[in-house]
């Protein structure tokens, strides 16, 4: 087991003590860890190693009542351990109800995942979360649509975040009511083909220019995901453009030149590609498009 960050301290010790007596302790050290844990609203990864693997020991050694506790305490959290969150998910629906229906970080294929491994009452309790999120995103038109200030103040916090809370954007993205965009052109062999040469020629104007056209995003902004420096806003415009995964990994790859520095960055990037779904990187580029009328509107004012 890895050593005590700092923002554990002594909980060694009191694993340790309450090896000898597992039903009376157990449960109370979930609880406490669970309680440090919740303190903070964002964790380093030794962090959530440390908490991930104590909690996953003692979540197999405590009671029903005691799982069903943690999971409604963690169902909300955004920053909760994803083994954490499935393992809860998979549970006794007694434990996995608060985490099927609100906790933001299982993705759309985790819920079908659980859902064809379980059925019966945990399928239902997707099906029902599922219902809710279409009902919001077929709201009415003025429901649905987002300023354009706040659009912009999104698309800001989106760029000025650090990789974790990003995915969390993404992911917490499939279920907002704000209507995914559509590219502004329809997909062809083509379309794709001309994007992933651009990049595999370092062509930056030539991908800028085929952002633009097919999702209808400024060239500002297509200059701007083409050039951070952490690579999510590409893994964005390829979701939302639904291009194949191989061509997704040679896009990162070439692109920008300091992401395909680091090959362990693209495969972590392919893997988010897989996590988000279509619609949450389209409701990304809803926003990135009525950030844009927003930036327009302030240039004319001035």
């Amino acid at each position: 087991m890895i050593e005590s960050p700092s923002a554990f301290p002594g909980l060694d010790d009191l694993v340790d003590r309450g090896s000898g007596n597992q039903i009376d302790m157990r449960p109370t050290l979930l609880r406490v860890l669970t309680d440090l844990y919740l303190q903070r609203p964002a964790h380093t990864a030794e962090d959530e190693r440390y908490y991930t693997e104590l909690a996953l020991r003692l979540i197999d050694a405590t009671d029903l009542a005691a799982r069903a506790a943690l999971a409604e305490r963690l169902a909300s959290y955004p920053s909760a351990p994803r083994a954490v969150i499935e393992r809860l998910a998979r549970d006794e629906i007694e434990v996995a109800a608060p985490i099927l229906e609100r906790s933001p970080c299982l993705t759309s294929s985790d819920l079908e995942s659980i859902a064809m491994e379980h059925g019966g009452a945990h399928a239902d309790l997707i099906a029902k979360r599922r219902s809710a999120v279409s009902r919001r995103v077929q709201a009415p038109e003025p429901q649905d649509r987002i300023a354009s200030a706040e659009a912009s103040e999104l698309s800001e916090l989106f760029y000025a975040a650090g990789a974790a809370e990003r995915r969390l954007m993404l992911i917490n993205l499939d279920y907002a009511p704000i209507a995914p965009s559509r590219p502004s052109a329809f997909m062809q062999r083509a379309d794709t083909w001309r994007l992933e040469a651009a990049a595999l020629q370092h062509n930056m104007e030539a991908a800028v220019r085929e952002l633009e056209r097919t999702l209808g995003i400024s060239r500002v902004q297509a200059r701007r995901v083409i050039s951070d420096e952490s690579g999510e806003p590409i893994v964005v415009v390829a979701k939302a453009m639904d291009l194949p995964a191989d061509v997704v990994q040679r896009v990162l790859l070439f692109m920008n030149p300091r992401i395909g520095q680091s090959v362990d960055r693209v495969y972590e990037l392919a893997e988010l590609y897989g996590e988000i779904s279509v619609n949450a990187a389209r409701r990304l580029v809803a926003i990135w498009r009525e950030a844009d009328k927003d930036e327009r509107a302030r240039v004319h004012h001035q």
